[in-house]
């Protein structure tokens, strides 16, 4: 055999021999990064028994990475404007103000209960299966409902909500607004999908700040959406960035949330949010009612 062989059957032994270690170098760090990840979470699970905080079977999602969402400048698109013209006037009063803000006064109130509140509402509200439901504030005299991006909930935003009135037990007319996002995922992303805080250490991050106290249990937990910014509907506004925001709930009746990247608490108080609301829809409504005894005042004098 040439010398030349040879070297090179040496040159390609020694290429095979350096892959071959390369390889169980970069396994035996993965397993290292694994361990350290499982001991990690060992360690918080743990912490949580000692301090008697459970989470209840199946509370834990099975999501790892989720992308950022930004929204196109706001409002009702043309396919839901002709779902609103649609219905028929003798049944209801409908308003749109500037293609964002849309209320509804129905002339025949609707009989509703918790059991089958979000049947009833989709039976009056066409686009309904673009919110989902938050809860009956009783005492606001309301039900919530936020709207829905990459079947993810969009939380506590004024520019995509439908918030549905309630009185005696029986609905009499909502106000809404909808966030206009792309129909692909990939064009409604703000960047590719990142790794997001684990459930347990978003769990350990509230527990830590002392949102969640000893004895509690965790009862659900979700990703959403959430904007640190809150652009109010009905003014030209552009495009909103949202992030990918933890849910957790307490239980079974008090919810959390924090930002699932930078593990940032976010305050949220739906009686606050709903009150806001409904001053703006009062506002609106005066100033409706108005202009509506303006005009039959001037019809009379004519």
């Amino acid at each position: 055999m040439q010398w030349g062989q040879i070297k090179i059957l040496f040159i390609l032994s020694f290429l095979v021999l350096d892959l071959f270690l390369l390889q169980q170098f970069l396994s035996k760090q993965s397993e290292d990064e694994l361990g350290q990840i499982s001991t990690v979470a060992e360690d918080i699970e743990t912490a949580l028994e000692n301090n008697d905080i459970t989470i209840a079977e199946d509370a834990i999602p099975e999501v790892t990475e989720v992308a950022g969402l930004k929204s196109k400048e706001g409002g009702f698109s043309e396919d839901i404007l002709s779902q609103i013209e649609e219905i028929d006037d003798s049944e209801q009063q409908v308003e749109v103000e500037n293609d964002r803000v849309l209320k509804v006064t129905l002339d025949e109130p609707v009989e509703v209960n918790e059991d089958n509140i979000i049947n009833k509402v989709n039976s009056i509200v066409p686009f309904g299966a673009q919110y989902s439901y938050w809860g009956w504030n009783e005492e606001e005299g309301t039900a919530l409902f936020f709207q829905i991006a990459n079947d993810r909930t969009v939380y506590f935003n004024e520019g995509g909500y439908l918030l549905v009135n309630i009185a005696d037990g029986e609905i009499t007319g909502y106000v809404a607004t909808l966030l206009n996002f792309s129909d692909t995922e990939e064009d409604t992303a703000v960047s590719s999908p990142e790794q997001i805080i684990a459930p347990l250490s978003a769990i350990n991050t509230l527990y830590t700040a002392g949102y969640i106290e000893e004895g509690d249990e965790v009862t659900s937990m979700s990703v959403g959406y959430h904007s640190s910014f809150n652009l109010v509907p009905g003014e030209e506004n552009g495009p909103q960035v949202f992030a990918p925001t933890w849910k957790v709930t307490v239980n079974d009746e008090k919810n959390l949330f924090l930002y699932a990247i930078s593990g940032t608490f976010i305050e949220s108080d739906e009686t606050g949010f709903i009150e806001d609301l409904i001053g703006k829809y009062d506002v609106i409504q005066g100033e409706v009612e108005s202009d509506t005894i303006e005009e039959n005042e001037t019809s009379e004098t004519n």
